[in-house]
């Protein structure tokens, strides 16, 4: 998963799990250098192809519909294993010295299936099927859909919607909140 620092877990069984998320976030953005002046890009991996693999897009599209900010990776244009490194490319033309917020599923032990994991540092998406993508994010959270096995895609196949629609959500709550507070902050700051 690349540096990882500054790691917090949660999971859905915590009502105040939304806002223990947003606090991180916002703790972790802060601690970005210039980050009051950087774009903050969300990069939400995943498909629909698979219902586990489903969690970015679906954050990406709460994102969307509930906040003002830079989201690649949504249910209507979803970034995946294969185009991935195009988009963070991408990325990093159109958009200089970005903080890249980066969101995927993935797999874990059978009691950590609704751990929603924020940290500073990257993390490599694709890890549970067999794919060797580039380190990505400057801040990553992930959510545990499932128990992995030794055939990933069959657990993010086999993962029920249900549990990745309440992680999405919880993520998407916590993040749309959490954007919020920074341009609130950041308006107060600017004199007018």
């Amino acid at each position: 998963m690349g540096k990882v620092a500054d790691k917090l877990t949660v999971n859905l069984i915590d009502g105040k799990a939304s806002s223990k998320l947003c606090n991180h976030f916002l703790k972790l953005l802060e601690m970005q250098e210039n980050y009051a002046v950087r774009p903050v890009v969300f990069l939400c991996i995943g498909s629909d192809r698979y219902t586990g693999d489903a969690l970015g897009p679906l954050v990406g599209t709460y994102l969307e519909e509930k906040s003002n900010c830079i989201i690649y990776g949504s249910l209507e244009c979803p970034v995946h294993a294969g185009n991935l490194v195009e988009t963070i490319n991408l990325i990093n033309q159109k958009f200089y010295h970005p903080i890249i917020i980066a969101i995927d599923a993935c797999l874990g032990k059978y009691n950590e299936i609704g751990n929603m994991e924020i940290w500073e540092g990257g993390l490599h998406a694709g890890i549970a099927v067999g794919n060797r993508l580039p380190c990505v994010g400057h801040i990553s959270i992930v959510g545990v859909v499932n128990a992995g096995g030794q055939i990933g895609y069959i657990d993010l196949q086999s993962t029920p919607l249900s549990i990745v629609i309440k992680l999405s959500k919880v993520i998407g709550e916590a993040l749309s909140e959490g954007v919020a507070i920074v341009n609130l902050r950041l308006a107060e700051r600017i004199p007018g």
